[in-house]
């Protein structure tokens, strides 16, 4: 469970970079309603960043099996992204 958990914090991580690489925090009339479009933004990215992934785990890689301890825990980690990424 612990890779489980560590590829999951990965993913989110990556996503989170290539978000901030490609925009700001601080939009430039700070005001409420350009800091909401900047969040639905990143909402946006988290969410089809995971259903993305959920779809490539779908695959059933033979390469990521080793790495994520069999098939069973990346059908966990298929479920956990698949699940997650509707409430993002």
């Amino acid at each position: 469970m612990k890779r489980i958990k560590a590829t999951f914090l990965a993913i989110l991580l990556l996503l989170t970079a290539l978000w901030l690489a490609a925009d700001t925090l601080a939009p430039a009339p700070f005001t409420y309603f350009s800091f909401r479009t900047v969040f639905m933004q990143y909402s946006g990215v988290l969410g089809i960043g995971l259903m993305s992934v959920a779809m490539l785990l779908a695959l059933r890689p033979k390469r990521l099996e080793p790495h994520l301890d069999g098939l069973d825990k990346m059908y966990r980690l298929h479920k956990l992204v698949d699940t997650l990424s509707f409430f993002k």
